[in-house]
């Protein structure tokens, strides 16, 4: 039997290695071809004569047929002095087919061997002729799910060693907390699911941060009663509010726009900075209010700013804060345009004491890394056991909450998904890690994960998503993708609007004198809050790359309908 992710339509592993393929790239490739075997040169034979075969023609299936007909070939001609696959290799040696046949590769189920592989010869038969059934045989053996488990409720299950290991200590101790540190690619949600499987399903609360990420979990269950099962944070808070039966979430309620609000909270200026682009401020103060363990607004909560706070400002500001935190309670409508609605739950929710219902005895969260520290506070004041999958390195802005009880916890290394290739590019990285755990991340060994380095400032292949590291990195971006004519688009209609956002301000605060008007309907980005003019960008954002890049087109003469999104 196979586990449900083997792949029947096994790929075709060639019989040499992908270094030794690039060594013959190399000025000395053909000297090169006299230290290889039979099956390698076959191989490189193989990969020349993908160049030339119509797309159309492709595929794995017909290479091997091709690569039996050579291998087989070298056999019944060796008994021949004046003809060898060598000869015929040398005399058909072309390195620019190499390298073109070496890119259809990647596009292809053909995978290299590695060099123990290559030189162990299990894909040859007793005869020295191609045995076709190897790809079958060498795909089980490296299977990262090799163990099979028969869950209570009477299912297959196939899990990797580390999560067959972490399933039986989890069945061994139902009653104990757990935590999982699993790095990317570890097959977390998959683990959850046959976690799931081994506890009542009406005592189980299941919780994940978005409606996507429930949507994926319950696409791996199986009953249609499973399927129903979980709910966003979101959901789940509203729920403690409002009761099991809370009328929908997005009735729509007219409400007041940013600067009307200002107005009527008497929100005036703060540092410079006027109406709508001071309770942009305050939000910021009340997210990170919502993230917080505390039960009362402080100084704790007020954002980083780039030019320092006098103790004047800092409480104008947190009066500000309060202001809206109380319009915020009594109108609760006007949380879904605040950027933090499920947070501004989860906060109202643990601040009326809210606890996890008595009918429940575990609760399992998924990419725990996001749990907000009023959801953990919610979970902990019950008596529930919490079991939580997550990874701290998928958690690029801050810490993660730390839970308060005593917990088992156990680290899974081995991606399922991920190959070799990821491991050595992972792991120094991991390493230098000043604060996160150094567990050494473990590729599995037929993962297909391609990693290509490019120059700064190349066109990307269409299809190709491109992150970014500031506000500036993506302006800079734009500005070269719009100047090379390569059309693009951003993940949202939001992210669109919010990068014409970021570029109007920078325009006007590098052009007051022409446009200092340009975005008063809007105020200035929430990245510029407290910097007042261009002086002030430029100090705090001297040392990122992007910025200085993008300063240098504004000098030339930059605007922003230059950029076409």
């Amino acid at each position: 039997m196979h586990s449900e992710h083997f792949d029947l339509s096994s790929p075709v592993f060639l019989p040499i290695t992908e270094h030794t393929c690039a060594g013959l790239l190399g000025g000395e490739g053909f000297d090169a071809l006299v230290a290889l075997s039979e099956p390698e040169l076959a191989a490189v034979l193989v990969i020349q004569n993908l160049a030339q075969v119509p797309e159309s023609e492709l595929s794995a299936n017909g290479a091997e047929k091709v690569l039996t007909k050579l291998v087989d070939w070298a056999v019944d001609a060796s008994h021949s002095a004046s003809v060898s696959l060598l000869s015929e290799a040398q005399r058909l040696f072309d390195q620019r087919k190499l390298y073109f046949g070496l890119n259809v590769v990647k596009s292809l189920k053909l995978r290299f061997l590695l060099e123990e592989e290559v030189q162990a010869r299990d894909y040859l038969l007793p005869s020295g002729k191609w045995d076709v059934e190897y790809k079958v045989r060498h795909l089980k053996a490296n299977d990262p799910f090799s163990q099979q488990v028969i869950t209570p409720r009477h299912r297959e299950r196939w899990l990797s060693a580390e999560q067959d290991k972490l399933l039986r200590t989890f069945r061994a101790n139902l009653n104990e907390d757990l935590h999982v540190q699993g790095y990317a690619g570890i097959g977390k949600s998959h683990l959850l699911v046959a976690l799931l499987e081994h506890l009542r399903p009406e005592k189980t609360l299941l919780l994940a941060r978005t409606p996507a990420k429930l949507e994926t979990l319950r696409a791996r269950m199986v009953g249609a009663r499973e399927r129903k099962a979980g709910h966003t944070f979101q959901d789940f808070a509203h729920a403690l509010l409002h009761g099991p039966r809370p009328k929908p979430l997005n009735t729509p309620v007219r409400v007041p726009t940013k600067q009307a609000l200002a107005q009527e909270l008497n929100i005036f200026g703060f540092r410079r900075l006027e109406g709508q682009a001071v309770v942009e401020v305050c939000l910021k103060v009340l997210e990170a209010y919502c993230r917080s363990w505390e039960y009362s607004l402080s100084a704790q909560h007020l954002p980083h700013f780039k030019q320092p706070l006098a103790g004047v400002d800092a409480r104008v500001l947190l009066e500000y804060a309060s202001r809206l935190w109380g319009y915020l309670e009594a109108n609760p409508a006007w949380g879904r345009h605040t950027g933090f609605e499920a947070l501004l739950m989860i906060k109202r929710a643990s601040l009326a004491g809210c606890v996890v219902p008595e009918r429940y005895t575990h609760v399992l969260i998924d990419e725990s890394q996001d749990i907000p520290a009023p959801l953990l506070q919610i979970i902990e004041r019950g008596r529930q056991v919490l079991i939580t999958l997550g990874d701290e390195y998928q958690q690029a802005s801050g810490g993660v909450v730390k839970r308060a009880r005593e917990v088992r916890h156990t680290d899974v290394c081995y991606s399922v998904r991920s190959g070799r290739n990821v491991e050595r590019l992972v792991n120094p990285l991991i390493s230098l890690h000043s604060e996160k755990s150094k567990s050494l991340f473990e590729g599995a060994r037929d993962a297909d994960v391609g990693i290509e380095f490019y120059p700064q400032g190349f066109v990307p292949p269409q299809g190709c998503v491109v992150l970014t590291a500031s506000h500036w990195d993506t302006m800079q971006w734009a500005i070269q993708l719009s100047h090379a004519r390569c059309a693009f688009g951003l993940a949202s209609k939001e992210a669109q609007q919010s990068l014409k956002h970021f570029m109007d301000t920078v325009i006007a605060l590098f052009k007051p004198d022409f446009y200092s008007n340009e975005f008063n309907d809007l105020g200035p980005h929430a990245f510029f809050s407290d910097m007042a003019d261009w002086k002030q960008v430029r100090e705090a954002c001297q040392f990122d790359e992007a910025f200085l890049w993008v300063e240098a087109e504004l000098e030339k003469g930059f605007n922003v309908a230059d950029v076409r999104v």
